[in-house]
């Protein structure tokens, strides 16, 4: 076993973050969702609690998605040809993050559910205000999608 300084072995740790983070599409998404869902839940100045479990459940799917990764490369290394053993096992740890993402997903709509529904009739009172939250979330849209076009090219 050889000796590593902590800072080569971070520096590992996050050239492997960013190698798997730039290269799977999946994880790209999974982090933007979660980044949407994080700047609302601080937006609506949910309880920190809620905020905690919104932030957990989101870095779990990435977790788990990079874990998911990073076993599918290992079974490649080990299983060039096609296997159907394999291919179950590879399944199965997609389905986990599937699952996962479901958890999520239903965490944070239940979190945010009334706070959202609250805005939206506050928001409905006043029709300056709605024109104003169109505005931002067409806005928000266009900079995601200079955002894609910029990963994609």
């Amino acid at each position: 076993m050889t000796n590593i300084s902590f800072r080569d072995s971070a520096l590992c740790a996050i050239r492997g973050l960013f190698r798997g983070i730039s290269s799977e599409r999946n994880i790209k998404i999974q982090i933007l969702i979660g980044f949407i869902i994080i700047s609302i839940a601080i937006l609506l100045e949910i309880s920190k609690v809620y905020l905690i479990t919104i932030i957990i459940v989101c870095f779990l799917v990435v977790i788990l998605e990079l874990f998911n990764r990073g076993f599918e490369k290992l079974i490649d290394l080990i299983s060039p040809e096609y296997n159907k053993e394999f291919g179950k096992v590879k399944d199965a740890i997609a389905g986990i993050v599937l699952l996962t993402f479901i958890m999520a997903m239903i965490v944070s709509f239940l979190i945010l559910y009334n706070p959202v529904i609250n805005l939206l009739k506050e928001i409905s009172k006043n029709s300056f205000s709605i024109l104003l939250m169109i505005a931002n979330i067409i806005l928000f849209l266009i900079i995601l999608l200079v955002i894609f076009v910029k990963n994609k090219n």
